[in-house]
């Protein structure tokens, strides 16, 4: 397991312990559910967030729109990569948050 698979682990586990978040799998990538629903994503080694749209976030060297196709990108989710993994688990939450939102 790589060190970037054991962080999205980590923060599965604490949000299954805090908020009753199940681990599940969409596109054959380990993701984050609510409810059913994926809000967060471990692919290639980066994470995926669903979040509204954050011109802050987007300016950081390395994130982007996420693909799952090259040229159809997903629209509101966002690919965050390796070296912003700190950042991670507030991602993790505000995309959380997020989904709760449109649910409501």
């Amino acid at each position: 397991m790589s060190q970037n698979e054991q962080k999205f682990n980590e923060i599965a586990e604490h949000l299954n312990l805090t908020d009753n978040v199940d681990k599940g799998n969409m596109f054959g990538a380990k993701c984050l559910k609510l409810n059913k629903k994926a809000f967060a994503m471990f692919h290639q080694d980066e994470m995926i967030f669903k979040l509204p749209a954050d011109a802050s976030l987007m300016g950081l060297e390395g994130v982007r729109p996420f693909e799952p196709m090259p040229g159809r990108p997903m629209n509101g989710w966002i690919q965050v990569p390796y070296r912003y993994s700190e950042q991670w688990e507030d991602l993790s939450v505000k995309a959380l948050n997020h989904l709760r939102q449109l649910s409501e």
